[in-house]
């Protein structure tokens, strides 16, 4: 069974064509900029060449790409359909007020356009032709994208993300239980959206899934040996990304805890306290530590970090804890840390496909 699994993070995507009848440590595998940095620069580029420009395309990941839309939108006239300006904020209202224009016509032909697309998979079938791989052959594609979800004016947008994982996890605490066949997605995630359309059209037929890039990280750190050995014992998995850091108890299996936080935030010494507290059960959401985080939730009380079998931590700043006093491992599924997400892609496949 071949899988395409792709992780768009902030700095990175990452690829992985995974081949059940090779070893993982054979499967073609590629990481490459992400698209956000890249879209960034032509949007600039055009920005220099034109006073008037529109934004068309799909909802993709916003990053430093929003700050240079945002940024132009401040001396340019930058129009965008609403699909696309999903890409900077999940409320239209916030996008509106940050004086670009929303509309659905094509441009005027003395605008200049730039279609948004993260998930154009022609440059990758080429590639893959070149090495002998048919695209036809795959039976299923799987994304990670993060999306904080649509939420109304005066909420909180780092919470709506949040709840919706709560509520998932309240259903079944599985990790892999943080995904989304293609039909299946919430309308407040147009990004997820987004990504789950964009595969269906370019590989109908296939089975599609979809999964934040956090989520998937933590998965795809069960498929490491050592932690896998410790699988059904208690664990704390963090994902350090670029952006954000997730941070999951699990027992036996089961997340019974959940925090959220962003990257830059965070300092080695106060947040390995931090997160004792957390696997203590006395963190709370409201405390002033977590006010420019996303939140934390508790589906059980865990019972103390000195109790844990295992800390693993994975992502580009995996380093984080160095010098904390903690005792960690990085996990490297198939001696490859970058391809953590993939995996988690990987096993959420696995494990839809034998739900349904």
């Amino acid at each position: 069974m071949k899988i395409l699994a792709i992780d768009i993070g902030a700095g990175t995507q990452d690829i992985l064509l995974y081949d059940s009848g090779k070893k993982l440590e054979n499967c073609i595998k590629l990481v490459l900029p992400s698209p956000s940095p890249l879209l960034a620069n032509e949007v600039a580029r055009l920005g220099g060449r034109s006073r008037e420009i529109f934004i068309a395309g799909h909802t993709v990941g916003g990053g430093v790409l929003s700050h240079t839309i945002k940024t132009l939108a401040r001396d340019h006239q930058v129009t965008m359909t609403p699909a696309a300006a999903y890409t900077l904020r999940n409320n239209l209202d916030d996008v509106v007020a940050n004086g670009i224009e929303l509309r659905a016509e094509t441009a005027g032909a003395q605008s200049v356009s730039i279609y948004l697309d993260e998930l154009d998979l022609s440059p990758l079938q080429r590639l893959l032709a070149s090495v002998g791989e048919n695209h036809h052959d795959v039976l299923a594609a799987a994304v990670a994208v993060q999306d904080h979800g649509a939420y109304q004016s005066g909420q909180s947008n780092r919470k709506t993300r949040l709840s919706h994982m709560k509520s998932r996890l309240e259903e079944n605490p599985d990790p892999l239980a943080l995904s989304y066949l293609y039909g299946e997605v919430p309308d407040i995630f147009p990004r997820m959206v987004s990504a789950a359309e964009r595969l269906h059209e370019q590989l109908p037929g296939r089975q599609i899934l979809v999964m934040d890039t956090a989520p998937a990280a933590i998965a795809g750190c069960l498929t490491d040996k050592r932690v896998r050995k410790r699988a059904n014992g208690k664990l704390l998995l963090v994902n350090a990304g670029n952006g954000h850091t997730l941070a999951c108890a699990l027992d036996e299996g089961k997340i019974i805890a959940l925090l959220e936080h962003h990257t830059r935030e965070l300092e080695s010494a106060s947040f390995a306290d931090y997160l004792e507290a957390f696997c203590s059960g006395k963190a709370r959401d409201e405390d002033p530590y977590m006010a420019s985080g996303h939140g934390l939730f508790y589906l059980e009380k865990p019972s103390g970090i000195e109790n844990l079998d295992l800390i693993a931590i994975t992502g580009p700043n995996r380093d984080i804890l160095e010098g904390s006093g903690l005792d960690f491992y990085y996990p490297a599924p198939g001696g490859d840390m970058m391809m953590t997400g993939p995996m988690g892609l990987v096993e959420a496949v696995r494990y839809r496909s034998s739900a349904r």
